[in-house]
């Protein structure tokens, strides 16, 4: 049968998927619409089946904030290549899937998220939309990860969001005390820049495993009998480079501030007013595990 160019166009405006996709489908379907969508959404899980093992390294970080500012959230979701990862449908569906996020409201409980209306068509769930993402584009997409931070409920704070240029690594700082929310709202964006550059696995140094401290200690003390010095002096160079080096690699308040490196970030907190503490933050980046 003759499929008419306003037919295929309505299920393309309905659906997003290619010309030819549509009318293929409506000719399968002998020109029902309902037949020709449910043609679609089965191709998106047969290619979906059939990318399952492709590796996703290219992918958007995206965030957002509740509407009262003391919830965020951060996602990750990957794709192939990125082409994908800059198609203007990829990114909403980034967007859509940051709105469950914030509406189920806790952590590891991907489940919960993939089983939800989509909201751009509630007759199918998260995951069945993921499917027709993958479909349209031929590429396998996973929502690889999510996190979700909050001010501490009762405390004043702040939540910061920083996605990098690239969309690349997005980071969540949570900042409580009493100071004025501006002045907390500036100084979370700049430690959230500060996250994203520098990369800290802790928080302060108390918060790093003894032993992986003492392991580097022993690394360093061996490296400096291995330049000659003696064995007493040795673990005092050892002791020196472990907290101009690594400790402040890892580690956020021992950290120099990116803009002024006379200053720690722990300075930073202080100078800003004595009872500022950041509660928690969250730095992700496409191609990490």
């Amino acid at each position: 049968m003759s499929i008419s160019p306003q037919l295929i166009k309505s299920l393309r405006d309905e659906t997003g998927a290619g010309f030819m996709d549509c009318k293929n489908a409506l000719e399968q379907a002998g020109g029902d619409m309902e037949k020709a969508r449910l043609i679609l959404r089965e191709k998106g899980a047969i290619i979906a089946s059939k990318r399952a093992s492709k590796e996703v390294n290219q992918g958007v970080i995206a965030g957002a904030l509740s509407e009262d500012g003391r919830t965020g959230a951060l996602i990750d979701l990957r794709c192939e290549t990125d082409f994908v990862a800059r198609n203007e449908e990829f990114l909403n569906l980034a967007n859509e899937l940051l709105q469950h996020v914030l509406a189920v409201g806790e952590e590891g409980n991907m489940d919960a998220i993939l089983q939800r209306p989509a909201l751009s068509d509630s007759s199918i769930t998260v995951e069945k939309q993921i499917e027709i993402a993958i479909g349209k584009t031929g590429e396998r997409i996973a929502f690889q990860n999510y996190a979700i931070a909050r001010v501490p409920e009762g405390e004043n704070g702040v939540v910061d969001i920083y996605i990098h240029h690239n969309k690349l690594v997005g980071v969540m700082v949570v900042l409580t005390g009493s100071a004025d929310k501006e002045t907390m709202q500036n100084l979370a964006h700049e430690i959230a820049i500060q996250i994203a550059w520098s990369a800290p696995q802790y928080l302060s140094k108390d918060d790093i495993p003894a032993e992986l401290l003492q392991q580097e200690l022993e690394i360093e003390k061996q490296r400096a009998i291995n330049e000659g010095k003696p064995e007493n002096v040795a673990e005092n160079i050892a002791r020196g480079r472990v907290n101009k080096g690594f400790v402040q690699k890892v580690a956020l308040l021992e950290q120099p501030f990116y803009k002024d490196e006379s200053k720690t970030i722990g300075d930073m907190l202080k100078a800003a007013g004595g009872d500022l503490k950041v509660v928690r933050f969250v730095r992700m980046e496409v191609g990490a595990s």
